[in-house]
Formats: structure tokens, sequence, C-alpha cells
């Protein structure tokens, strides 16, 4: 009877000791929880402990002000490119409307200012240039002049005739389909390609007069230019002004090859003067026409091909 009650007491001593064991390892395996629970959020306090200060500066005000002044914002937005049918410069009809600019307006007032200068200031050489360009009485009366005064008047001459013949090539780029080249910047740009060629031509002439030895004959070619340039640019003047003005009174005529004609009609004319003033005065020498063929028709006829090439490519 003892012997039974024996194993009954090794039975609960065994199973005492394995309830012991297993609480045991309970409470490690919750110690072990608690701790790594503390470490994480240990490691996050010290993350923002760390960062904070960095992490309100994204979010303040002041530096969004800041930096705003000097950031670029990008629209990364595409709009689908649209046509409106009542947009009035879609149409060919009215292509041509707001073409004049004021600044053009100006600019005829200053060739007009610099004319009536002329005539007020040099009224004598004004009429031997008016009679002289067909009379070569009063065109020798005019070179034979060698004052300070007739060289300021010959300059006046050149102006104005280089501010029209500018009008004239801006006139034909824009009636070429250039109009994005309708602007003062381009003007200017033309003034001073004309001025370069007028320059670049009367230097080549002058010193290939020494060359042939023609200097007379030189100095008066240059003076029959500069009379047939200056009278041919007031006659223009006023052509050049109404053209340009009333574009959709001529969208139905070729403008540019009008005004193109316009200038090779120029140009002919000039050395047809010039040929008969040679004629005349018995300056037909083959040296006096080597030096006309080669620095008087040759350079118009280059610059005529130019512009008429430039035309046929629009």
């Amino acid at each position: 009877m003892l012997s039974n009650y024996k194993y009954h007491w090794v039975f609960i001593l065994l199973a005492f000791f394995c309830c012991h064991e297993i609480s045991a390892a309970a409470n490690d395996i919750n110690r072990k929880r608690r701790r790594d629970n503390r470490t994480v959020t240990a490691r996050d306090t010290q993350k923002k402990l760390k960062f904070s200060f960095i992490d309100s500066l994204k979010n303040d005000s002041l530096k969004h002000k800041l930096v705003s002044r000097f950031s670029i914002n990008v629209n990364k937005t595409v709009i689908p490119k649209a046509i409106d049918p009542f947009d009035p410069y879609a149409h060919q009809a009215f292509y041509r409307v707001g073409q004049a600019k004021f600044w053009f307006f100006l600019i005829s007032l200053l060739s007009l200012g610099l004319f009536l200068y002329y005539r007020a200031a040099f009224p004598k050489q004004f009429y031997q240039r008016y009679r002289g360009v067909f009379n070569n009485y009063y065109f020798n009366e005019l070179i034979s002049d060698r004052s300070l005064s007739f060289t300021s008047g010959s300059l006046v001459c050149i102006l104005v005739s280089t501010f029209v013949m500018a009008q004239t090539g801006l006139l034909i780029a824009v009636y070429s389909q250039f109009l994005q080249l309708n602007s003062l910047v381009f003007f200017i740009v033309m003034l001073v390609a004309v001025s370069v060629w007028k320059l670049g031509l009367y230097f080549s002439q002058r010193l290939q007069s020494f060359v042939f030895s023609a200097v007379d004959v030189s100095r008066a070619l240059l003076q029959k230019q500069i009379s047939v340039d200056f009278w041919v640019s007031i006659v223009i003047f006023p052509v050049i002004n109404i053209i340009y003005y009333n574009p959709n009174r001529l969208k139905d005529f070729n403008m540019s090859q009008c005004l193109l004609l316009m200038v090779l009609a120029w140009f002919v004319l000039k050395m047809l003067v010039q040929l008969f003033y040679l004629f005349r005065e018995n300056n037909y020498s083959f040296t006096n026409i080597l030096y006309f063929c080669a620095l008087e028709v040759l350079p118009h006829a280059i610059l005529t091909k130019t512009l008429f090439s430039i035309s046929q490519t629009q």
C-alpha cells in the first residue's frame, strides 16, 4: 500500500518539474520579446530626436518662400495644338493684316527730312544734280566743284538713297513671305548691309581707278551713280510707302517680283546713264570700258541675280 503511494509522489514530482521548465521557457520568451520591443522603441525615439529639426524645415513656410524665388516650375502638361476656325490670321486672305509698323513711318520721315534739308542747304547743287542727269553741261559744272560743301551734299544724297534702298530691301523680304523679318532690328541690319555694299563698291572703284589711270572718269561715274540713286530714290519713295501700308489691296499681285523688277530697272537706268556719259564725252577707250564693265555692271548684275534667286526659293 505504501509502495503505491510512493509511485504517486514520483509522478507528482515529475509533473511539477515539467511545469516549472515550461513556465521558465515562457518567461524567457516574454522577456526577449519585451527586450526587442524596448530596442525598437528606443531606436525610433532616437531617429525622431536626430531628424526632427530637419524634418520640421521641410515644412517650414520661410524656407518655402526663399526657395520659391529660385525654383523653376516646369509645366509638364501637354496641350494639343488646336486651330481656331475664327482666327483671321489663319486664312490667306487676312495673312498680311498688321504688317504696317510705326517705326517704318519714322524712317520715312527721316528720309523726307534729309531730302528737304538737302534742298534747303545745297540749292545750287540740288539744281545741278536735277539737270545734270541727262545734261552734261550742268553735270560738268557740278563735278568741277571740289569744295567741302560739295562733299557734304554728296554724303546727304548717299544717305537718302541708302535709306530708301534699305526700305526697298525690307519690303522685298516681307512680300517674299519673310513676315517675321518685319522689325526695326532687321531694318538696321539691312541698312548696314546696304551701306557696306555701297562703301565697298565706291572704295573698289576708287582704288581701281588709280590702277587704270582713270581717276577723272571714276569720279564722274561715281557722281552719276549718286545723282541717279538720289533721284530714283525720291521717285520710288512714295511708291514704297504706298505698297507697305496697303497690303490688303495688293494681295492679288506678286509684289515681290514687282519690287525686284523695280530694283532691276533702277540698276539698268544707272548703267545706261553712265554709259551715255562715256560716249557723250568721248571717253569710251578700252580701259574705261573695261573699268565700267568690271566695276559698274558686274557688281550690280551679281546683286540682282542674288535677289531674284532668293525670291524664287519662296
